[in-house]
């Protein structure tokens, strides 16, 4: 690819016969924006045209109404006709985007403004080219600026070390010229040349060629109505493709109807160019700055912007992170060093690049993976900056929005910018902490970016039940406000949405087969339950008895019962909640349902063989658990009866241990009577010794204790064990690991010195008995020991196998 020099590649920005002034751009750029206001103010158009998508046209009004705060964005999202075309598409705007400038002056000089990309959702719009899944979808990219052949042979030429610093050294540094004539020039040429270096296919491919065809189209229907100057306000790249060309094509007539877009609020974070934002500048806190400065808008105006950034970080750095910070006279040289380094380049001060380089060379003394250090992490986390945008009370959006944001703010949850925050919440004991769960839960539903839940109790899957606190982190963002509006048809609150949600998810088990599926419809209420959400409850308690009343599957019910348990605990505890209260009395008649039909299928238990006894004994443990409780919330003697009756059946091994041990357990059977019946089954396993560990695999998967302390079923299992021989025993051992691993190291050394003083061991051959090598090496030692036993008995030596008397 040849490299061409932009002198070479200049292009003509004012077309005087149809009185056409182009401004080439790049987004979110201050020395653009402050450019292209003086440009404005002197040539007076009658018309300003913005790439900007057709159909987010009538937002412009509410992007110019008091109270409206920078960050802000317009999104569209996806409608029910567009198949396979999902995400949100944002066109944020902030203080210092050249396309917001150019609005305000044209509102200021009273003249018409007009977008004219294609609209939002269209196919070329929405060609993805994230890097990643999470990043939004956007009409505008500028990935040409930051890398190629192109930009790296810039670099070389200049010295700059990638395609942002280049940029910053060409343009940014060229803010306060007062020449806007010669900086669009020169920024044109520029992006000429980057054009005349890129590849037509992927123009093709990425939907840009669509794009300016779009664009070229609405130029020309500007120019048919023109009543004057026309400015034409584009990303740089685009401009060589706009001027001295004609329309292929009509503008769409309907290009600007409205389309599902609304304005909503934005963040630095979300428009941080190292967070995968496609177009403008990285560290939009810094840019924000710089054109504060500009415009003479800065509090701070007696320092220079170097000195008011880093003091600034210094001191943010004192107060959150204080094993960061460096001292005075490292600030000092910090300052000197940008400095020094801006003129070394031949700027008129520092910029980003120079405060990085300063904050380097001065704070950070060892070696370091470029950009890896903690120090430098945080810089730049300052320099990305927090601001949150915000709209002004009565702003058109969706009721849900502003409700959500008022109960938020009703719970003492912050949302002034997008910085994460985390909250403890002791649910059980604070109704009001309670009560922020539910609102938290809910909105887990609802719009997912906002809380995460870090720590707390699962009912839904039994992981630390009985935890009294949970801790959550939470954050608003612009795409909690999209998920938000994408949600708003549902209902006007978070709750109502919930709902909604919940009704869908009950809609698509049925649609996916899974209506019958009672541990999933538990699933289902447990999240209702935990977001509070009293309005579905009773659809909800209706189709978990339908599914109750049909499921056959054991596993699902039993695990079922262990959630409705956990939600009936938890509902008792918490009936001070009207809500809470509604689930406390609708719960025990579908529990009472619910046991009776495990009830009921118990006995099919009989029926296991050991290719499906894995999914009995997962019943029969979440049975265990269920029925631990002294009080359960269910009738337990229909269970106690099925139990009795499979105690007395033929089972299979490993099953006829677990009903043994769960048996023991609920006080179906002393220990005593349990170890007897097991020691029994043991017994009888002699010519099946592999059934035998089966059984006591069984055991020890519901109730280890059984085994450990009874020294009856231990002597069965050393008879046991004492009846094979060395292959025998080798090729019992895998199993016997198994079921041995259920065992803590305190068991396992109870069971050893039972074991060994039976056979008259004493404590020190306890202490080698501690020492069993693992199974390869006993293995090797066995075999080698048969080989010597073989070759004694060939060489006449057999007495030297016999026991010494």
């Amino acid at each position: 690819m040849t490299v061409l020099d932009p002198a070479a590649t200049a292009i003509r920005l004012f077309d005087p016969e149809r009185d056409l002034y182009f401004f080439p751009i790049r987004h979110h750029s201050p020395a653009c924006a402050l450019h292209l206001r003086e440009a404005l103010r002197a040539i007076r158009p009658a018309a300003v045209l913005i790439e900007g998508p057709v159909d987010f046209e009538p937002l412009i009004t509410e992007l110019l109404a008091p109270g409206v705060v920078p960050p802000v964005a317009m999104v569209a999202l996806p409608d029910n006709a567009e198949k396979g075309r999902s995400g949100t598409t944002y066109y944020p705007i902030c203080r210092h985007s050249p396309e917001f400038v150019a609005i305000q002056q044209a509102s200021e000089l009273g003249v018409t403004v007009r977008f004219i990309d294609l609209p939002s959702r269209h196919a070329a719009m929405l060609s993805d080219r994230r890097d990643r899944p999470d990043q939004p979808l956007l009409p505008m990219r500028e990935t040409m600026f930051d890398r190629g052949a192109y930009v790296d042979a810039m670099c070389a030429r200049t010295g700059f070390r990638d395609g942002l610093a280049l940029w910053d050294g060409l343009f940014e540094a060229r803010a306060r010229s007062t020449d806007w004539r010669g900086f669009f020039a020169s920024v044109g040429a520029y992006c000429s040349a980057l054009r005349a270096a890129s590849d037509p296919a992927e123009l093709q491919t990425d939907g840009t060629l669509q794009r300016e065809a779009m664009m070229r189209a609405c130029i020309q229907e500007a120019i048919a109505a023109r009543t004057g100057p026309i400015a034409v306000v584009t990303g740089g790249f685009h401009t060589p493709a706009l001027i001295d060309a004609k329309a292929e094509a009509a503008c769409p007539a309907s290009a600007a109807s409205r389309s599902n877009a609304w304005l909503i609020r934005y963040d630095f974070r979300a428009l941080d160019r190292l967070n995968g934002y496609g177009a403008g500048l990285p560290l939009p806190g810094f840019y924000e700055r710089a054109w504060q400065r500009l415009i003479g808008d800065d509090s701070n105006a007696g320092a220079s912007l170097t000195e008011d950034i880093l003091v600034g970080f210094r001191a943010h750095l004192l107060e959150s992170e204080p094993a960061l910070a460096f001292s005075f006279p490292t600030l000092c040289s910090m300052v000197e060093t940008a400095r020094r380094l801006a003129e070394l380049r031949g700027l008129a001060e520092p910029g980003r690049t120079e405060l990085f380089d300063a904050l380097q060379s001065s704070a950070i003394k060892e070696e370091i993976e470029v950009g890896a250090h903690p120090l430098l992490a945080a810089f730049r986390t300052y320099l990305q900056g927090d601001r949150l945008g915000d709209l002004p009370p009565g702003s058109r959006l969706p009721p849900l929005i502003e409700r959500a944001r008022t109960e938020a703010r009703s719970f003492g949850l912050s949302l002034e910018d997008a910085v994460p925050k985390t909250r403890e919440l002791d649910i059980y004991r604070k109704p009001r902490h309670g009560q922020t769960s539910q609102f938290l839960h809910a909105m887990r539903l609802v719009a997912p970016p906002f809380a995460e839940r870090l720590r707390g109790p699962d009912r839904v899957h039994g992981f630390r039940a009985d935890m009294l606190m949970e801790t959550w982190s939470y954050a608003w963002s612009p795409a909690v406000e999209a998920a938000l509006i994408e949600r708003a048809a549902d209902g006007e609150t978070v709750r109502d949405v919930a709902a909604a949600i919940l009704t869908r998810r009950l809609a698509d088990l049925e649609h996916d087969g899974q209506r019958n599926n009672a541990a999933a419809a538990f699933d289902l209420l447990s999240i209702a339950f935990d977001a509070g959400i009293g309005s579905a409850a009773d659809p909800l308690f209706v189709a978990v008895s339908d599914a109750v009343g049909s499921d056959t599957n054991l596993l699902r019910l039993t695990k079922a019962l262990v959630t409705g348990q956990a939600l009936d605990s938890r509902a008792k505890a918490m009936q001070s909640d009207a809500t809470i209260k509604a689930f406390a009395d609708l719960l025990p008649p579908l529990l009472d349902r619910l046991a009776r039909r495990i009830a009921e299928l118990l006995p099919d238990l009989a029926a296991v063989n050991a290719d499906t006894v894995g999914e009995a004994i997962a019943c029969l443990s979440a049975l265990a658990e269920a029925m631990a409780d002294p009080d359960p919330p269910f009738p337990a003697q229909p269970l106690r009866d099925a139990l009795q009756g499979l105690l007395e059946a033929q089972l299979d091994p490993q099953l006829n241990g677990a009903i043994i041990a769960l048996a023991a357990l609920i006080g179906l059977v002393d220990e005593t009577e349990a170890g007897r019946r097991l020691s029994a089954a043991l017994a009888g396993a002699f010519e099946r010794p592999g059934d035998a560990i089966r059984t006591l695999s069984g055991v020890m998967a519901l109730a280890p204790q059984l085994f450990v302390n009874n020294s009856s079923v231990i002597t069965a299992i050393d008879n046991l064990f004492g009846a094979v021989d060395d292959q025998g025993f080798l090729d019992l051992l895998p199993q016997l690991r198994m079921a041995f691993a259920e065992l803590s190291p305190q068991e396992t050394d109870k069971v050893a010195a039972i074991v060994a003083a039976a056979h008259g061991a004493g404590e020190d051959d306890i202490a080698l008995l501690q020492q069993v090598p693992d199974a390869r090496v006993l293995t090797d030692h066995l075999a080698l020991s048969e080989r010597l036993r073989g070759q004694w008995q060939a060489d006449g030596l057999s007495a030297w196998l016999e026991p010494l008397p």
